[in-house]
């Protein structure tokens, strides 16, 4: 009885637009030094994208300063509402798991944007990158994977 994992179709629906949005002609990531972006989930829904936190990521203490922004953004957001939270941060191939129909010979070693969305609400949520080329132009959107989190009021 294994069934493939089914994706959330709400936090699929937003990487695919962050994705074609991240993917439109003239744009570079070469140096990108990253994004974290929170939203009230039914704003993006609606298709609003007002982020009530939209950082560039620290270089140290990661794991911290993401709690921080978690929390930060659940309280922006007020009680009882769902946060949409989108990560986004140059990755390396060798970071990326390919598929079973990917072949998994050595290419070209340009980075990839990688796009993660997650939910307050959900403990599964997608993350996907979009392949860049030696200068940092989008090239394609690649595969998309879940992505686990884990509560901290989980008991």
């Amino acid at each position: 009885m294994n069934q493939p994992l089914q994706l959330p179709e709400s936090l699929t629906a937003i990487f695919t637009r962050f994705a074609n949005s991240y993917s439109s002609s003239g744009i570079r990531f070469s140096d990108f030094p990253g994004r974290w972006v929170a939203f009230q989930a039914t704003e993006l829904e609606r298709g609003t994208e007002r982020p009530l936190l939209d950082i560039e990521p620290p270089k140290d203490d990661v794991l911290e300063a993401k709690d921080k922004f978690d929390a930060d953004a659940t309280a922006a957001a007020g009680a009882g509402v769902e946060v949409i939270t989108v990560s986004m941060y140059l990755a390396q191939q060798s970071m990326v798991v390919c598929s079973a129909d990917e072949t998994d010979e050595p290419g070209p070693s340009n980075p990839m944007l990688s796009i993660s969305v997650s939910s307050s609400e959900q403990s599964l949520g997608v993350s996907g990158y979009v392949e860049l080329d030696s200068e940092g132009a989008p090239v394609r959107i690649g595969q998309l994977l879940p992505l686990f989190s884990i509560s901290k009021d989980a008991r």
